[in-house]
C-alpha cells in the first residue's frame, strides 16, 4: 500500500478546499444566529447552554477573518475536517489499509447530513467530533488496556457533555466494551475515585452558565444563576414535555420509518459495504459495540427528541459508524482479493480504482445540494425586518427563523437599537406587564402572553407595533384593533384605520438576492424563501396585480412543498378570495406535509365555511376542537360556523368555551355583544 502512504495531507487539503468553497459567508438560518450571538457575547443559548461550544466559538470570533457569522461557520469547517481525520485514523488502525481508511472517511465527509453541518455554525459538528474522538480513544484503550488511556477517555467524555448531552447515548456501548474487556480493573475503587474526579473537573465548564448570567451577558436564556434554573436549563426541563415521549405509537412508528429512510437515502447504497464490514469485524465485542451505538442513536432520535428530522441531524453517530464499517468492509474485500491467486494485478487495481471513486461520486452528486457559498438568506431576512419597522417602533418576534437572525443583528452588529424587541416565547426579549393595575393570572403561557401583548399594543401609539411571525392566526388583537399584513411583517392597527404604507412599494428596498438565487435549499432555508414569496405574492394580489400575485404565490408553494404552514396560509388566502380550486389544491398539499390532524381539520373547516358549506365547516371544526380542546381558535371558528348554519345557541356555547380558554379575545366579545 506504499502508493497510499501520503494520503493524509492530500485528504485534509481536499476537505478544506471543498468545505470552504461551500461554507455560508455569514449567519445561517435556524440556531446559527442564536449560537453565533451567544459565542460572540459569551452568552447562554437554549438548553443545555453549550458552554464549551460558546467558549471555543469566542476564540474563533477573535480571528480577524470575514464577519462574525463566517468565523463561527469556519469553526464548523475545522471541526468537520477534524472529525473526518479521526474516522480515517480509526479505520486505518482497525484495517491497516490507507485506501480503505481514505474511502470510509470521505464517505462521511461528503454525505449531505454531515456536510451540511460544516457550512454553518451548529453544535452538531462539535458533537460529531467528540463521538469520533471517543470511539478512537476507546479503540486505543482496548489495544493495551492501559489505565491512563481509559482515564483520558473518561475526561473527554465528561468534556463532551459541555457541548451536547446526546453523548450519553454512547454509554451502553462504551460500558459493554469496558466491562467485557477489563471488568476487574474498572471496579478498582481507587480507579473509580480518579474517574469521578476527572469527570467532575471536566463538567466544571458548566460554571460558565451562572457566571455569565451574573455578569449580565446580552443573551442569557433561562437565567441559570440559581440552582433550580441551572438544573432546569442544563437538563432541558422546560422542553422535555414538548419533545420526550409526547407522541402516539402510530406517530412513533412513522418517525422510526422516516429516520430509517433518511439513513438509507443519504447512504446511497453504501450501507451494503458497511454491513459487510460489520460482519467481517474480527471482534464480536466491537460488533456488539457498533450495534449498541446505532440502536441507542435511533432510540434518541425517535423517542427522546422529536424535533423534525428535516431540521436536526440527530443521527450523526449512525453515519459515523457507517463510515467506519464501510472502510473496514473495503479493507476486508481488498485483503480477500489479495489472497486469491486467480485475481490478477489488473483486477486488484481496478477494484482499488472503483473504491477510490466512491468519494468522488458523492462529492459530485452532493456538491450542489450542500453548497451554501451564496446563502445570505438569514442575514437578508434580518435586514429586511429592520427595514420594515420605523424609528422607535416595537417588534414582537415569533419563530426561530425570525428571532435568531434578529438576535444576530442586534447583538453582533448592534443593528436598530432604537427598536424595542420582544419575543413571544418570553425567553430572550421578555415582555413586561404594562397594565395599569396589578392582576393575578391563572393559566398557561399562551393566555399570559395574550395579556402581555395586548397591554403592549394598547400602551403604544397605534400602528407602531409590528409582528414577525409565520402564523398570524396565533395573535388575538385587543378589542378595537386588528392585525394587517405589512410587507414581510404584520402590523397592529385600529379596527377603523385604513392600512397605509409609510413607504410606497417597500418591497423595492428589501435585500432579496438570495431568495432568487437558484441554489438548492434545505427545509429552514425553504421556509424563509417560501414565506418571502408568499408575502410578496399576496401583497401584489391585494394591490390589484392578480396575475403577478398568483404567479409568485405558486412559486412560494413550489419552494415550500413540504412546509404545511405555507400551504395552510395559501389555502386560507385563496378561500378568502373565492379561489376555491386553488384553495383545495393547497390544503391537499398541506395534508401531505402535516401530521397534526387538528390543524388539518381546522384548515378544511375554514375552507368549507368560506365556500358556504357551513355544516361541513361545523363538522371539521368540531373534529379540530375534539383533537385539541385547549385551543380557543378552534372553538371560535366553530362558533362562527354554527352561527352561519343558524344554530345560534350552540354558537354561543362555542364562543363561551373559547372565551373561557382565553378571555382576551376582543373580536369574540364584540361579536357576541352585537347579537
Amino acid at each position: 500500500m506504499r502508493e497510499f502512504r501520503n494520503l493524509t495531507p492530500w485528504m485534509l487539503l481536499l476537505l478544506y478546499a471543498v468545505y470552504l468553497s461551500t461554507t455560508c459567508p455569514t449567519v445561517y438560518v435556524g440556531d446559527s444566529g442564536e449560537l453565533t450571538a451567544a459565542a460572540f457575547c459569551l452568552g447562554i443559548p437554549h438548553n443545555s447552554g453549550y458552554p464549551l461550544y460558546c467558549l471555543l466559538g469566542k476564540l474563533l470570533c477573535l480571528i480577524p477573518m470575514g464577519n462574525i457569522g463566517f468565523r463561527m461557520n469556519l469553526m464548523s469547517t475545522v471541526l468537520g475536517v477534524g472529525t473526518v481525520w479521526l474516522i480515517y485514523s480509526l479505520i486505518f488502525r482497525m484495517s491497516s489499509s490507507r485506501l480503505a481508511a481514505f474511502v470510509g472517511a470521505m464517505v462521511l465527509a461528503f454525505i449531505p447530513v454531515f456536510w451540511y453541518q460544516t457550512v454553518s455554525a451548529e453544535v452538531y459538528t462539535l458533537h460529531a467530533f467528540f463521538v469520533a474522538l471517543l470511539i478512537r480513544l476507546l479503540w486505543w484503550w482496548d489495544e493495551t488496556k492501559e489505565f491512563y488511556r481509559l482515564a483520558l477517555f473518561v475526561f473527554v467524555t465528561a468534556l463532551s457533555f459541555g457541548n451536547h448531552l446526546q453523548t450519553v447515548m454512547l454509554a451502553p456501548a462504551v460500558l459493554w466494551v469496558v466491562f467485557s474487556g477489563d471488568r476487574k480493573g474498572f471496579f478498582d475503587w481507587r480507579r473509580l475515585s480518579l474517574f469521578a474526579g476527572l469527570f467532575v473537573v471536566a463538567l466544571l465548564v458548566y460554571v460558565y452558565l451562572p457566571v455569565r448570567t451574573g455578569a449580565g451577558a446580552a443573551l442569557h436564556w433561562g437565567d441559570p444563576d440559581t440552582l433550580d434554573r441551572f438544573l432546569a436549563h442544563v437538563t432541558g426541563k422546560s422542553h422535555r414535555s414538548g419533545y420526550v415521549f409526547n407522541r402516539t405509537w402510530w406517530e412513533y412508528g412513522i418517525r422510526t420509518k422516516d429516520a430509517f429512510l433518511s439513513v438509507v437515502s443519504q447512504s446511497q447504497g453504501i450501507l451494503l459495504l458497511a454491513l459487510w464490514g460489520w460482519l467481517k469485524l474480527r471482534s464480536r465485542r466491537w460488533q456488539v459495540f457498533f450495534l449498541l451505538v446505532v440502536g441507542f442513536d435511533f432510540f434518541y432520535t425517535v423517542f427522546l427528541n422529536t424535533v423534525s428530522l428535516r431540521v436536526t441531524p440527530f443521527h450523526l453517530p449512525t453515519f459515523g459508524v457507517m463510515a467506519i464499517l464501510t472502510g473496514v468492509g473495503i479493507a476486508r474485500i481488498l485483503t480477500w482479493m489479495e489472497g486469491l491467486p486467480s485475481v490478477g494485478f489488473r483486477s486488484r487495481t481496478l477494484a482499488k480504482a472503483l473504491f477510490s471513486a466512491i468519494p468522488g461520486v458523492l462529492l459530485l452528486s452532493n456538491y450542489g445540494q450542500c453548497n451554501q457559498a451564496l446563502n445570505y438568506v438569514a442575514y437578508e431576512h434580518g435586514v429586511n425586518i429592520f427595514r420594515t419597522v420605523g424609528q422607535e417602533d416595537t417588534l414582537i418576534l415569533d419563530g426561530d427563523n425570525h428571532l435568531f437572525p434578529i438576535l444576530y443583528s442586534r447583538i453582533v452588529e448592534r443593528a436598530r437599537e432604537d427598536v424595542t424587541l420582544y419575543d413571544r416565547q418570553g425567553i430572550i426579549y421578555s415582555m413586561p406587564y404594562l397594565g395599569e393595575k396589578q392582576i393575578v393570572i391563572y393559566g398557561g403561557w399562551e393566555k399570559i402572553r395574550g395579556i402581555l401583548e395586548q397591554a403592549i399594543i394598547t400602551h403604544n401609539p397605534p400602528g407602531t407595533v409590528f409582528y414577525a411571525l409565520f402564523d398570524p392566526s396565533s395573535v388575538i388583537p385587543p378589542s378595537g384593533y386588528r392585525l394587517i399584513p405589512y410587507c414581510l411583517l404584520h402590523r397592529m392597527v385600529r379596527a377603523e384605520e385604513d392600512p397605509v404604507y409609510r413607504v410606497s412599494n417597500l418591497w423595492r428596498y428589501y435585500a432579496s438576492e438570495s431568495y432568487y438565487d437558484p441554489m438548492q435549499r434545505e427545509y429552514l432555508n425553504r421556509q424563509l424563501a417560501a414565506h418571502f414569496f408568499l408575502r410578496f405574492g399576496t401583497s401584489l394580489f391585494q394591490l390589484g396585480d392578480r396575475v403577478g400575485g398568483l404567479k409568485i404565490m405558486k412559486e412560494a408553494s413550489r419552494i415550500g412543498y413540504d412546509d404545511e404552514g405555507v400551504h395552510s396560509i395559501l389555502g386560507a388566502f385563496y378561500a378568502d378570495e373565492g379561489l376555491f380550486a386553488e384553495a383545495k389544491a393547497e390544503l391537499e398539499k398541506s395534508s401531505l406535509a402535516n401530521t397534526a390532524q387538528d390543524v388539518l381539520q381546522n384548515n378544511w373547516g375554514y375552507y368549507h365555511y368560506k365556500k358556504g358549506d357551513h355544516e361541513k365547516g361545523v363538522e371539521a371544526f368540531r373534529k379540530a376542537a375534539a383533537l385539541r380542546s385547549e385551543n380557543p381558535l378552534y372553538w371560535k371558528n366553530l362558533g362562527h360556523a354554527l352561527y352561519k348554519a343558524g344554530r345560534k345557541q350552540e354558537a354561543v356555547e362555542a364562543f363561551r368555551k373559547s372565551l373561557d380558554l382565553n378571555p382576551n379575545q376582543g373580536d369574540v366579545k364584540d361579536f357576541m355583544k352585537s347579537q
